[in-house]
């Protein structure tokens, strides 16, 4: 697929490239029928530089990323949620069940409830399962872990928190009965909608800190990111109402050509897209002045139209994939055939390789059940002796140098992941296997921070460790000596 830039691009929409210091913008391109999934620098989307290792299934939809294990969560085709794990290229999908609802705030919890009442937590290393009494119509995971459910109860809703694991309710609430609902980002506000009144409930106690109400009823809600204000649209009104939370009034502030029937808010609160009740087109609106701005031609669907990351929006023109400057409606550059695909944008450093030397990391050994790692010691890939695997059981000494090499040959290490958690370090690990062996866990900082290495390795050449991993069948990054 080619990317093609535009030569009437404005100068106020550079394209961003990898950053010195902090997360890098990253392109996410799932094939919408199934297959590899694919990484690009955003917005160099003609070179991919990450492919995974396992074929996708059809995915109906993005659900969260979680930035710090590198987690995606979806839901497929088939309304089964999964997980792509960009470190180590793998797609695994849950066990095959029939789910009413499912939604996620972190990508790494995967909210799910039956038909039977039950709620499910399902998360890479484990699930949680509760079976309440009352028929469940949405789950609100909020970024903190609280979960917040919405139940049906005669002619009212009922509003449950939980905190999973634990099973016990910890507040509830009856509330008048509920279409609609939305958590604000950051988790402090949840907003329901019942016909044309509008509800803000505070999560930590469930009370009611909000009530408005439109002439018709609501079809839409969009919190920005900081929660400090709520666009909603109603039916058969060409415009928005805004809510202002700290000034407490909801009042008529968006002017638009026509009725609207869905929102979307840009990650980082800068536009808004309101799609017209005829379905194609949608107006741009500024949240900073609350007006339009613009508009677009386009089809709807779960991915796109987006604001991305450079203040962009991507949109559909026929096969393809384009960036439209907002402001001005021109075409700032085009990826060919992007409409086949499903399209995800974020900021995300993991794809960026490891600097040499930048600290010197403990090592111990890998254990699950009765069985330990051991060192590879297959005699075709000539691997050095391991100088920092301790013995069982798993323990944590102070830094130990490497033995000294040759100049000329410092051996190399393959490394498969590097993470801050020794528990989701020791499930990679498990994950990979060698003609039989495992990879370690070793432990270094970096900036302060603590960081677990799933490593093999050192081998003598280059090309030996190049062979392991990719024998792995997993991503991996190879370094000179010890990561």
């Amino acid at each position: 697929m080619a990317c093609r830039g535009n030569g009437d691009s404005v100068a106020s929409l550079e394209t961003p490239g990898l950053s010195k210091a902090g997360p890098d913008p990253v392109a996410l391109r799932v094939p919408r029928k199934g297959g590899v999934i694919e990484a690009f620098r955003f917005a160099e989307l003609d070179s991919a530089i990450w492919k995974s290792g396992h074929r996708a299934p059809p995915i109906d939809r993005i659900l969260a990323f979680d930035s710090e294990n590198g987690v995606l969560a979806f839901v497929d085709g088939g309304g089964t949620p999964g997980w792509v794990d960009l470190r180590l290229g793998t797609v695994r999908r849950t066990p095959k069940t029939a789910y009413t609802t499912i939604a996620s705030a972190d990508g790494w919890s995967i909210f799910a409830a039956t038909s039977k009442n039950a709620i499910v937590r399902l998360t890479p290393t484990g699930d949680w399962r509760l079976t309440l009494v009352r028929p469940i119509r949405r789950l609100l995971p909020s970024p903190d872990g609280t979960l917040l459910v919405l139940a049906d109860s005669d002619d009212a809703t009922r509003m449950l928190r939980l905190r999973p694991p634990n099973d016990a309710i910890a507040d509830s609430a009856t509330l008048p009965r509920a279409g609609r609902a939305t958590l604000a980002p950051v988790g402090d506000r949840a907003y329901l909608v019942s016909g044309s009144e509008l509800f803000g409930i505070a999560p930590n106690d469930l009370e009611s800190r909000e009530h408005y109400r439109t002439e018709g009823d609501i079809v839409a809600i969009a919190p920005t990111p900081s929660g400090d204000r709520v666009f909603v649209a109603a039916q058969g009104t060409a415009g928005l109402h805004v809510v202002d939370r700290y000034a407490a009034e909801m009042k008529p502030s968006v002017q638009l050509p026509g009725a609207v029937s869905d929102l979307r808010m840009d990650p980082l609160g800068r536009y808004l897209l309101a799609r017209s009740e005829g379905g194609d087109s949608a107006w741009i609106v500024s949240i900073s002045d609350a007006a339009i701005v613009g508009s677009i031609a386009t089809t709807w669907r779960e991915d796109l139209p987006a604001v991305v990351l450079d203040g962009t929006i991507a949109t559909l023109h026929g096969d393809d994939l384009a960036f439209v400057d907002p402001r001005t409606g021109k075409t700032v550059r085009t990826a060919d055939g992007g409409a086949n695909y499903l399209w995800f944008f974020v900021r995300w450093n993991g794809f960026r390789p490891r600097a040499q030397g930048i600290d010197e990391p403990v090592s111990f050994s890998y254990e699950r059940g009765d069985t330990a790692v051991r060192a590879l010691d297959t005699a075709a890939l000539q691997p050095r002796p391991a100088v920092d695997t301790l013995p069982q059981p798993v323990t944590v000494e102070r830094p130990v140098a490497p033995e000294p090499v040759a100049p000329r040959s410092r051996g190399w290490t393959v490394s498969f992941a590097a993470v801050l958690s020794l528990e989701r370090a020791r499930e990679i690990a498990a994950t990979i296997s060698v003609e039989g062996s495992r990879p370690r866990v070793v432990i270094g900082e970096t900036a302060g921070t603590t960081v677990y290495r799933v490593v093999l390795g050192p081998y003598e050449t280059r090309e030996a460790a190049d062979r392991v991993g990719r024998s792995s069948r997993h991503s991996y990054w190879i370094y000179e000596d010890i990561p």
